[in-house]
């Protein structure tokens, strides 16, 4: 069974507080949602919906928001979201992984439920594993093959990612943030680089 993260890095990062799981959810976020941008662009698809929760997931870990307002959102965000079925290419599929992290964050948000958590990281583990089965010329996974999807640069890459990411988390203070470590996070953020070098940033004003 391919894992992108080992069960000690994964247990370290549901002991985390709720601000600190969140941020790593935004981290993985900020390196998926340029497939997602470059994708509904190609397509003429409207990107207003992921936009405005990118922002709110930004603000969140200051200003907060109610309950209700994040299940609206996550909400919002599945219905913007078409089946990856109905463009039958890659790209559609990165996309859609990269909305269901979105409303993974939104749905974290409303309820706290680490099964959140747990399902971003699976949804990045499935864009990863379709981009490597993809380079290998595989048109699907099973037992015989794991073994080299696993060991494909771009699984590495993102592994060491998000090892790397949990340990940045902890040595950050625990939430609420001042502004200052907030921007500390985003700086982070838009250093790491994208999940696929190949994806067009598109528009992430």
């Amino acid at each position: 069974m391919l894992e992108l993260i080992s069960k000690e890095a994964a247990l370290r990062l549901i002991s985390f507080p709720a601000g600190k799981k969140l941020a790593f959810l935004l981290l993985l976020y900020e390196r998926m949602v340029p497939a997602l941008y470059s994708f509904r662009h190609a397509e003429g698809l409207d990107v207003s919906v992921f936009q405005e929760a990118r922002e709110r997931f930004w603000r969140a870990p200051i200003e907060g928001a109610p309950r209700d307002s994040w299940e609206k959102l996550r909400e919002d965000i599945l219905n913007a979201t078409p089946d990856s079925e109905d463009f039958g290419s890659l790209e559609a599929s990165f996309a859609l992984d990269a909305a269901l992290v979105a409303a993974d964050i939104a749905g974290f948000l409303g309820d706290g439920q680490d099964s959140h958590l747990l399902d971003a990281i699976r949804y990045a583990l499935n864009s990863v594993g379709a981009y490597a089965l993809e380079q290998m010329g595989v048109a699907a996974s099973d037992h015989s093959i794991n073994k080299f999807v696993d060991a494909h640069p771009l699984m590495l890459k993102e592994r060491q990612k998000e090892e790397d990411d949990i340990a940045f988390l902890s040595a950050m203070p625990d939430a609420p943030w001042s502004e200052h470590t907030l921007s500390l996070l985003q700086h982070r953020a838009e250093i790491q680089g994208r999940l696929f070098d190949n994806a067009h940033k598109g528009s992430q004003a």
